[in-house]
């Protein structure tokens, strides 16, 4: 059944989300460094925490979704997500940003996959390819929104995004109770077992899927080295703006308001690019998806090395932007092309496993990156995080010698 009110409150969500979310993340590192004062290593321990959630609780979530309903695990993150906020910016101490991180971290799980599942089975005869690419976009939108009333609520006090972002991300999740349907969520029969014999009959499909298939086994390693990559450059760039660089002093602007330019450029750019692509790419055909996603993470990796080794502001924002907008771009690309072939049955479980890789990814090679902040300073830690990428290449490059997918396996089915 094709649910015609799914794919506008789908993109309603995502910009909505990616609004309030951004009310929190743009003033998020400025509060962290100038507020609660936190050195290279106490920044990346807390992408650590974050990521130990997300690796712990990413699966049974996920599970959770594929047995009880993705709308019901889309509105307890959103819950879960906006307490997270709120916390942080009520109380600026590290132990309670750090217990933050924790408690959004397992709300982003409750989402994490079974967003995209959910509009997934709810509209099946869109063009996934594309519906996950104008979700993107409508992210775009609703972050470039959140930017400057951000901005403008930071030069009040810095803590109040923070809080405001996460009460309007606990309303967000109390009114997708009302208006967010599902018609078409069908778990497998449970066939007189308990609800936990029947989640974890669920998880073992999706294991013994993802083992089935090399390419999904591919896709999950590439997330682990980018999750690596991520931790570092995601925390340390505001330092490398702050202390390294510097921000102008024209016009002596706030802090605050320069990052909320240098996010504001990013999205717009982003924004266009991911348009471009949707027109004029087929990125549901694996080895089309294969090729660009090649392509991205080997500029990404040229961006995020140029960006180490800035020496002035202006060079130091243009690889930030182009760095940021080709990783942006690959997300729904690497999205649409895990999904090819899923079992609906295990669909949000498989998403959830690319989740937790990266969340592993990062978790591992987070204190790592930020120890060598410490010791050598942010411009190798910079350097380290471009450089652990580079495997993506390789792993990309062989899954197009295939064509980007693998023959079905013998002897078995999806789910089973």
């Amino acid at each position: 059944m094709n649910n015609l009110r799914a794919y506008p409150i789908y993109l309603g969500i995502k910009g909505s989300f990616a609004l309030f979310f951004t009310l929190w993340a743009t003033v998020a590192a400025v509060y962290r460094i100038e507020v609660v004062h936190l050195d290279p290593l106490r920044l990346v321990l807390l992408g650590t925490a974050l990521e130990v959630a997300v690796f712990l609780f990413e699966v049974p979530t996920g599970v959770f979704a594929d047995t009880y309903g993705r709308r019901r695990s889309v509105i307890t993150g959103c819950i879960l997500m906006g307490f997270g906020f709120a916390l942080e910016g009520a109380i600026p101490e590290f132990a309670a940003v750090l217990a933050a991180q924790a408690v959004w971290g397992v709300g982003y799980t409750f989402i994490s996959g079974a967003l995209e599942a959910w509009i997934a089975d709810e509209d099946p005869d869109r063009d996934l390819g594309r519906v996950y690419l104008r979700g993107e976009q409508a992210d775009y939108i609703g972050s470039f929104v959140g930017i400057p009333a951000s901005v403008l609520l930071g030069l009040v006090a810095l803590n109040l995004p923070l809080i405001v972002g996460g009460v309007l991300t606990i309303a967000l999740g109390l009114a997708l109770v009302l208006t967010m349907p599902e018609i078409n969520f069908r778990p497998s029969l449970r066939e007189g077992r308990s609800s936990l014999q029947h989640a974890a009959t669920t998880a073992r499909g999706g294991v013994r899927l993802v083992r089935s298939r090399p390419i999904l086994l591919m896709l999950l390693a590439a997330a682990l080295f980018s999750g690596m990559s991520e931790e570092g450059f995601d925390r340390l760039n505001p330092k490398q703006f702050l202390d390294v660089v510097g921000l102008p002093s024209i016009g002596g602007l706030d802090p605050v308001v320069w990052f909320g330019v240098i996010g504001a450029g990013g999205l717009v750019l982003s924004y266009v690019a991911a348009g471009i692509v949707a027109r004029n790419l087929d990125v549901g055909r694996p080895a089309v998806a294969a090729r660009l996603l090649l392509a991205l993470d080997a500029l990404t990796m040229a961006g995020m090395l140029a960006f180490a080794l800035a020496g002035s502001f202006a060079f130091a924002l243009g690889t930030f932007w182009f760095a940021t907008l080709v990783r942006r771009v690959a997300e729904p690309v690497y999205l649409t092309w895990i999904n090819e072939g899923l079992d609906p049955g295990v669909r949000a479980t498989v998403i959830s496993m690319s989740s937790q890789s990266g969340a592993l990814g990062e978790a591992s090679a987070g204190p790592v990156i930020g120890v060598i902040g410490n010791v050598f300073g942010v411009r190798p830690a910079l350097t380290v995080a471009a450089l652990v990428l580079s495997p993506t290449l390789l792993l990309y490059g062989r899954a197009m010698r295939h064509d980007g997918v693998d023959p079905e396996p013998k002897g078995a089915k999806e789910g089973e």
